[in-house]
């Protein structure tokens, strides 16, 4: 129909404008203006820049056509454009058509495939060097039936390491009915994978042997086998600690698995509060982001709306301190040690319908912050915390700023 691609062209044209409004001022400065843009459908996914080099590992929805209209069909106001292949007219066909891609190539010349595997749902591990990437990919043919009483659709789970880049690939040894959801590793020999149930296992020579290891009770249901941990993180302490909210006592509880044990111990609960994100600095000294309440999913309609402001903590090994409450419209969703031992708050601001990116830096130990609002319409970005780079993607324009 005309209005479905007059609605698409202005949504392209918002989204430069957007984009374009951010312009070079003194919190960001604009690298490129057609970033990964020749690669389609259009998205960044989540990237990684080195100097002039860029690596990306994309989810990706298959790209939809359409036959050409007549001119009848144009001046028809009810007429509808037509699919290129009847596939596309089914969701399930179109969800099993998803993938997940590897992107490599440069700043000033683009990138290009390296590796494409079927997928609905991706996750990775890239070396400081870039030399070695970890991917895990889960598929689920949607196209199936479930059986009686069958609760979920089965999944098809594969690990993949390349150890170049990404030009080659290996695919390694995996159980395809155990789900992988997170990977988390200390270098490109020792680290961890995280799936459903929650289960944990852990390698000690490149993933060519993984042993599985002993989780919190308290942190499976019996009714949900692919009950997952609210945060998993690992620390510059080597120590991989898992959060879960514990319904019965409205408290989150944090195990910890210092690298080499193998039965995590509990080390703190916050009463009332969801953790979102967990950051520690190579003395263990442990900074909690949580969010007033329990975890969202869990709550009627009416404690969904009500104020669930963000926390900051700390944790010394033996004292929790609450070091800060942002007011209830900032919401905050990771939390980072900057490289000169500050901390970053990454969030959002639903102050207004349209949304807003915003940091705050306290480099006074949780005391004091200093908020800042990053703009709109942000496609994808990271924060850097060797290098204290903070990356955004807008309306095609790749953006930069120093957060040290």
């Amino acid at each position: 129909m005309r209005w479905l691609w007059r609605g698409l062209i202005l949504a392209a044209v918002v989204a430069l404008i957007v984009g374009y409004g951010l312009g070079d001022n003194e919190m960001w400065s604009r690298v490129r203006n057609d970033f990964m843009k020749d690669d389609k459908p259009y998205g960044v996914g989540d990237f990684r820049v080195h100097g002039e080099s860029v690596i990306s590992m994309k989810l990706a929805k298959p790209e939809l056509t359409f036959k050409p209209m007549t001119q009848e069909q144009l001046d028809d106001p009810n007429s509808k454009a037509e699919f290129s292949e009847e596939w596309m007219n089914d969701v399930h066909q179109r969800a099993n058509r998803r993938t997940v891609r590897i992107l490599t190539g440069q700043l000033n010349s683009g990138v290009s495939t390296r590796f494409e595997e079927p997928a609905q749902q991706a996750d990775w591990w890239l070396s400081p060097n870039r030399n070695t990437i970890y991917l895990a990919t889960g598929w689920t043919d949607r196209t199936q039936e479930s059986l009686p009483g069958q609760r979920y659709l089965p999944q098809l789970t594969q690990l993949f390491k390349s150890t170049d880049q990404g030009q080659e690939w290996e695919k390694l040894r995996w159980p395809e009915d155990q789900d992988i959801t997170f990977l988390r590793f200390l270098d490109p020999q020792r680290g961890y994978l995280v799936g459903w149930g929650p289960k944990v296992w852990r390698t000690r020579d490149g993933g060519e042997h993984w042993n599985e290891l002993q989780v919190p009770g308290g942190a499976r249901n019996p009714e949900n086998p692919r009950e997952q941990f609210d945060l998993v993180a690992l620390g510059e302490d080597n120590v991989l600690r898992m959060a879960f909210y514990d319904h019965a006592t409205d408290t989150s509880q944090v195990h910890s698995l210092p690298w080499g044990e193998d039965i995590s111990q509990q080390t703190l609960t916050i009463p009332g509060h969801t953790v979102m994100d967990i950051a520690a600095n190579t003395e263990g000294m442990v900074f909690v982001l949580t969010t007033q309440g329990a975890p969202y999913f869990s709550l009627t309609t009416e404690q969904r709306e009500a104020p669930r402001p963000s926390v900051v903590w700390s944790w010394n090994g033996d004292t929790l301190e609450r070091l800060h409450e942002f007011p209830p419209e900032l919401k905050g969703y990771a939390l980072y040690l900057t490289p000169e031992e500050g901390l970053l708050f990454d969030g959002v601001n639903e102050s207004s319908l349209q949304v807003s990116n915003v940091t705050a830096v306290s480099y006074d130990g949780g005391g004091s912050w200093k908020i800042e609002d990053e703009g709109r319409s942000a496609e994808g970005g990271y924060y850097d915390t060797q290098t204290g780079e903070r990356w955004r993607v807008s309306g095609y324009s790749l953006y930069r700023r120093e957060i040290p």
